[in-house]
């Protein structure tokens, strides 16, 4: 069939609307393409920035500045562990924590180290934690009370008889510290109702206190009683959005 002018016109402009249209879907946008770029290249950026804080972290941990070394780790956000990209960073991460954590720990069950020099030969003491040999009730596995509350990491808590206490969390990461114990006659001290498996708050007299030193070089104290059912509990006494307590463990 013969084709006119007008319909070559009308043919002409079709095949162009068609092919622009190609284009579009073919290529994007160029704004989508250029904040695609950028979040690539602040990913990359923020990346970079976190492997050259674990290579400061390694140098202070290889120097024997454990504490520095955790320090400097904590200026990497956990949640970014689990991003594309982070496998060594995160493995490198957590390798490192218990590193500084095993040294942190070894150092504070020598901290009572004493050292006597004679005339002729030197001696050297070194303490160690009997303080839970009389309290092992208090010792062992212990479960996050209300863990069903979603924005609380807290897992699992152990406590050695030599005092290591180890915290697991549900983010995958772990705390470390040394623990002491003492008898105590505290009173009042807020806890749950943990026989009635509710939240119900109350206040308990407290049987002991255990003092926690964390890697980090935190302190926390845990008062420890014996619940109505029999079970073994800590509480930290704390309130928690005013209605809560902050922390409960009971023993597994």
């Amino acid at each position: 069939m013969r084709i006119t002018k007008n319909k070559r016109l009308v043919t002409t402009a079709a095949l162009l609307v068609a092919a622009v249209g190609l284009t579009g879907c073919s290529f994007g946008s160029p704004k989508n393409m250029a904040s695609s770029s950028s979040s690539s290249t602040q990913s990359s950026s923020k990346l970079a920035k976190d492997e050259a804080v674990i290579q400061a972290a390694r140098k202070l941990n290889v120097a024997g500045h454990y504490q520095a070394s955790n320090k400097k780790l904590s200026a990497i956000n956990i949640a970014d562990l689990n991003h594309k990209g982070y496998g060594t960073v995160k493995t490198e991460f957590f390798d490192l924590q218990k590193s500084n954590d095993k040294f942190l720990l070894k150092t504070a069950k020598g901290s009572k180290s004493v050292t006597t020099n004679h005339a002729t030969h030197a001696t050297t003491t070194t303490g160690t934690n009997h303080s839970f040999d009389s309290y092992n009730k208090f010792t062992g596995d212990y479960l996050f009370y209300n863990d069903d509350d979603g924005d609380r990491i807290q897992s699992e808590l152990d406590i050695d008889t030599d005092g290591t206490v180890i915290q697991n969390n549900n983010d995958g990461t772990a705390f470390h510290g040394y623990a002491t114990i003492k008898p105590s006659s505290a009173k009042g001290v807020l806890s749950y109702d943990v026989s009635t498996g509710t939240n119900d708050t109350k206040t308990i007299d407290a049987n002991v206190a255990i003092d926690v030193t964390w890697s980090n070089g935190e302190t926390e104290t845990y008062y420890g009683y014996t619940a109505y059912d029999g079970s073994t509990v800590l509480t930290d006494g704390q309130s928690y959005h005013h209605d809560q307590v902050n922390e409960v463990w009971t023993q597994d």
